[in-house]
């Protein structure tokens, strides 16, 4: 018999050998001693209860007795690492070979994590033991690391008018289309989406199959109409949802969208009212900029900006002198600006913290234009594989 200690890593350990004893049982190969750390629960939230068990056996061919053996089981910390609270699991136990299946727990863990960590690792582990095998050492399978997820709630909305510019007054129809940004992808509940000027959104009128929850493949459709008089009128959505996990709600999320129309009066004639049978007509006033020579404002086709990453935008105007300065409106409210060059040119570099609608704008235009901040690429982490001796 000889006296070893378990020095961990991930998936492997060593047991490092004292002077050589018997076999026990005689001809046995080494160590085959596996452990397991079981959950009741993979997704997520603050304040859930997630249980452990440890599974431990010695049944494999070939495999000698173990004694003296200590098994810990360490919960996760705040930051996501598995050095959390450190719990004795069993200690001074002999798995004689063979030993079947035994079974500890379960050990309640009451979620807790730091805003921004997406996963949270517990470790289960074997500290010592004295393995009755050969002079040579063996490998063994001596801890296992199982994650809990946390899963992002994400929500967009689209915004878009059918009619923008024109002579006054004008009946606009204003679509909002509302996707599920979720990760990993999961249905949302308690959709809702509201205008701030536009009364009676009605919808969804499309999109949903039904039972009311927005399935990540499902793009809800809503509608809304009003009539605008002479002026500026900027109208914005916001849309908000619920992700349920584990029978309760995370955190509500939203996001916005904004839309923008101009409508002008007839040429030598008052501003004109909105029909007499819609309902009360939006007041604005047209801004002096209006007043001001014409300006366009244009940004390269086929442009894909994306959440956290870093993206070089180009945005050209027209009629405007040199050294004007361009500015974009981030989701969330974030501003970057640039000032253009001689050819009236301005160049934005953005990282956007989430998705949504950016906008940019200039001061001397009326001209808006908007880009889509898509979802951050998904990046698949490489697994190691866990070795069984």
């Amino acid at each position: 018999m000889r006296r070893a200690v378990l020095f961990m890593a991930v998936l492997i350990g060593l047991v490092a050998a004292a002077p050589a004893s018997a076999q026990s049982p005689a001809g046995c190969l080494n160590n085959r001693l596996h452990l397991d750390l079981l959950k009741d629960k993979n997704l997520v939230k603050n304040g859930d209860v997630v249980n452990y068990r440890v599974e431990v056996e010695n049944t494999a061919g070939g495999g000698c007795d173990v004694t003296g053996v200590t098994i810990k089981l360490r919960f996760p910390a705040p930051d996501g690492t598995s050095t959390g609270t450190e719990t004795i699991v069993t200690t001074n136990a002999t798995f004689a070979f063979p030993t079947p299946k035994l079974t500890w727990g379960p050990f309640p863990y009451t979620v807790n994590r730091n805003a921004g960590v997406p996963r949270l690792e517990a470790r289960a582990f074997f500290e010592n033991a004295v393995l009755h095998d050969n002079v040579i050492p063996s490998d063994l399978d001596d801890n296992n690391t199982v994650g809990l997820i946390f899963p992002t709630p994400g929500i967009e909305v689209d915004k878009t008018a059918d009619i923008k510019s024109g002579l006054a007054p004008q009946r606009t129809t204003y679509t909002f289309k509302v996707y599920n940004r979720t990760s990993p992808a999961l249905t949302l509940d308690n959709v809702t989406l509201t205008d701030d000027k536009c009364p009676g959104v009605v919808g969804p009128v499309a999109g949903d199959d039904g039972d009311r929850r927005l399935q990540p493949a499902e793009v809800w459709e809503y509608r809304c109409t009003m009539d605008h008089g002479v002026g500026v009128f900027t109208n914005t959505a916001t849309a908000c949802a619920e992700l349920f996990v584990n029978g309760g709600p995370m955190p509500k999320v939203c996001d916005t969208d904004d839309e923008t129309v101009e409508f002008t009066p007839p040429p030598g004639n008052p501003p004109a009212s909105p029909p007499p049978a819609s309902p009360p007509a939006e007041t604005a006033v047209k801004p002096a900029n209006a007043t001001q020579a014409p300006c366009t404002l244009s940004t390269p086709k086929g442009l894909t900006v994306r959440a956290k990453e870093l993206t070089s935008i180009k945005a050209t105007v027209r009629q405007v002198d040199a050294g004007t300065t361009v500015k974009i409106t981030l989701p969330g409210g974030k501003t970057v600006s640039a000032k253009t060059n001689s050819k009236g040119v301005a160049i934005m570099k953005v990282r956007p913290p989430k998705t949504g609608t950016a906008r940019i704008t200039v001061a001397e235009c009326s001209d808006v234009q908007r880009l889509t901040v898509r979802a951050a690429r998904k990046t698949q982490s490489k697994r190691v594989p866990r070795v069984t001796g």
